[in-house]
């Protein structure tokens, strides 16, 4: 799903994506709604409510950025165990 996001860089309702998504990408219109949910909730997919829409988003610099972010993290995670058990 995100694909759908990075590949025309919009925003869409709910009920755009639940058209797209199983027409492009063959995600089961059944789960399309717990599938953004959950993409949501783990902060891959930007929403706002605007009046009495929904409003969801994702851009590919924002993915780009979180990965950057998680491969500092993880190597200063490294970096810390480095010199705390392999120099004493």
């Amino acid at each position: 799903m995100m694909e759908i996001f990075f590949e025309t860089k919009d925003v869409f309702q709910l009920k755009d994506i639940e058209k797209i998504a199983p027409k492009e990408k063959g995600i089961t219109s059944m789960s399309v709604k717990e599938i953004l949910q959950s993409l949501v909730d783990d902060g891959m997919v930007d929403t706002d409510r605007i009046g009495t829409s929904n409003y969801f988003w994702a851009f590919p610099s924002k993915a780009l950025h979180a990965r950057k972010r998680k491969l500092e993290e993880l190597e200063s995670q490294v970096n810390l165990f480095y010199e705390k058990y392999l120099f004493i």
